[in-house]
């Protein structure tokens, strides 16, 4: 009987060390899960579509890539900054045709006078309010090449220069950082990006101007 009653301490002893060594090893097994887990999430954060387009593109035309034409992380940078200021001239546009600081926004155009630029594809003329427009995106059109092609020394270049390596890609989702930083600057392209093809849509599916659809978006702020 004595034996019989000292038995239960070791074998609750054995049971607590195997009990123990289990929860260490359940333990180390979820360190190993939650490790590979982050692990998959970096991956996925990083998103192997971005960092493949940019390996393909090198591949195929590595003359290009090496100064930074196509898939690179400065030309997404470069198209949130061109997107960001096209909304600032969008928004300009509609408060001048709002109040009345286009001349003549409503006249047509004379096809003599102005030639078929200044048709829109069937022998109907262009508003005077749409040239303007149209001239002043062509002047910054080549404001923007000449930034990217002969850059000032204090500019931000667009091309790479010879062994310049390019920024690594963000991913999917860049991380979220306040402040002037390149992470802000990447949402803040392409939330940019995305309102625009919204925009965009919008008018198409509504058969309606850009700068209608974009007043309403503004509850008539505009004009």
């Amino acid at each position: 009987m004595a034996a019989f009653v000292h038995t239960p301490v070791p074998l609750r002893a054995s049971l607590t060390k195997a009990s123990i060594s289990r929860s260490a090893f359940m333990g180390r097994r979820a360190a190993a899960v939650s490790v590979a887990s982050l692990k998959s999430s970096v991956r996925m954060q990083q998103l192997p579509v971005f960092t493949r387009a940019m390996d393909e593109f090198k591949n195929e035309y590595p003359d290009f890539a090496k100064r930074g034409w196509g898939a690179t992380v400065k030309a997404e940078r470069w198209n949130g900054r061109h997107v960001m200021a096209g909304w600032v001239i969008l928004v300009a546009t509609g408060y001048a045709k709002g109040h009345g600081l286009i001349p003549d926004a409503s006249s047509l155009l004379n096809l003599k006078e102005w030639g078929t630029l200044a048709a829109l594809g069937n022998q109907q003329p262009i508003t005077n309010e749409r040239a303007i427009i149209l001239i002043a995106h062509v002047h910054l059109l080549f404001v923007s090449v000449a930034a990217a092609l002969a850059p000032f020394a204090f500019q931000d270049k667009l091309l790479l220069a010879p062994g310049e390596q390019d920024d690594k890609p963000a991913g999917l989702i860049p991380p979220l950082q306040f402040g002037l930083n390149k992470n802000a600057e990447t949402w803040n392209g392409r939330v940019a990006m995305l309102g625009l093809l919204v925009l965009v849509g919008s008018s198409v599916a509504t058969k309606t101007p850009v700068l209608d659809t974009l007043n309403k978006g503004l509850g008539n702020l505009l004009f």
